[in-house]
């Protein structure tokens, strides 16, 4: 999992620039809100307006990642990690977080399976001298903590309000990336360029090229469908290929009010009665497996408590 941080002060855009993110590199993300208060406002807009499934969203309401919640920021992203595994999480700090806190933060549970992306911080144009002044310790620390700063809302000023206001961020961080074109004017490469270069500067999608690409390993947990027809469809897809290369998938799901568990090998799939008391999960196992995919066939929290019914038993396979 590729963790990549947009921070920004408050009312910079930085919501917007992740809808922006997701519609021009088309890549699938897990989005983790920080939002300051009990109740959450940028995830609903989110959920609503980002492109259909390129998003799933979690939030984390009253305090400050990188601060008061630092046990709980860390507890969440490690549970993405391990129960949903995106390819990318995106986590957006609420605007008074400080930046370089949280990339500490971030670090401390970094390992094999979680990379820290060289983090973005967006900043108003038009309200940078008024912030710069009125918190400059937090402000400063979000621009010089960053890899990449983005200027937004500045499409109307002229080439000598944007030469200044790069000579001032420059100032502040004259290691980064300074943007003061509106990040619409950005090809797809500099898009994905974002998601592609750790924390420390290594190029990511050169290393992945030069190695033999190997088996991957996708679990759900919480497994679950609406209707067992559901289940039945599914295989049928993931054996043509529609999941990705999968050849090897197994688990017990409930689907209606039944539990199932299913097993998938070379190009033949077999269902069966499931356990009642044996736990709901799914492991897939292929490569270039289209995870958004094969969660969105799931409903992993659905809120709904489905009481345990006589078992049937049911078989099928099917043959390529």
């Amino acid at each position: 999992m590729k963790v990549l941080v947009i921070s920004g002060f408050l009312g910079a855009g930085k919501t917007t620039f992740i809808k922006a993110l997701a519609k021009h590199t088309g890549c699938s993300f897990a989005i983790l809100e920080n939002e300051y208060g009990s109740v959450g406002i940028d995830g609903d807009t989110l959920k609503k307006e980002m492109p259909a499934g390129k998003a799933n969203i979690w939030e984390m309401a009253e305090g400050c990642i990188c601060c008061s919640m630092k046990g709980d920021f860390a507890a969440s992203v490690l549970t993405i990690a391990n129960t949903v595994d995106p390819d990318y999480l995106v986590i957006e700090p609420t605007g008074v977080a400080a930046l370089s806190q949280l990339i500490q933060n971030l670090q401390q549970i970094e390992y094999e399976r979680i990379t820290l992306l060289a983090p973005v911080t967006v900043v108003d144009g038009h309200s940078y001298r008024r912030y710069i002044k009125e918190y400059p310790e937090l402000y400063r620390n979000q621009i010089a903590s960053a890899h990449t700063v983005v200027v937004s809302k500045m499409e109307r000023a002229d080439a000598k309000e944007k030469a200044y206001l790069k000579a001032e961020l420059e100032a502040v961080n004259p290691d980064g990336k300074i943007l003061t074109e509106h990040y619409s004017s950005l090809s797809r490469e500099e898009w994905l360029s974002l998601l592609e270069h750790s924390y420390k500067g290594e190029k990511l999608r050169a290393e992945i090229e030069n190695i033999q690409k190997l088996p991957d390993t996708f679990s759900i947990r919480n497994a679950s469908m609406e209707r067992p027809e559901h289940l039945f469809l599914m295989l049928e897809q993931l054996i043509r290929g529609a999941y990705g290369n999968i050849f090897r998938a197994k688990g017990q799901i409930r689907a209606g009010e039944q539990s199932f568990r299913f097993d998938v090998a070379d190009g033949q799939y077999s269902i069966t009665g499931g356990d009642d008391a044996g736990a709901d999960n799914a492991v897939f196992i292929g490569t270039e497996i289209q995870r958004q995919k094969v969660r969105q066939s799931f409903l992993p929290q659905t809120g709904k408590i489905i009481l345990p019914k006589k078992r049937k038993e049911l078989s099928g396979t099917r043959q390529l």
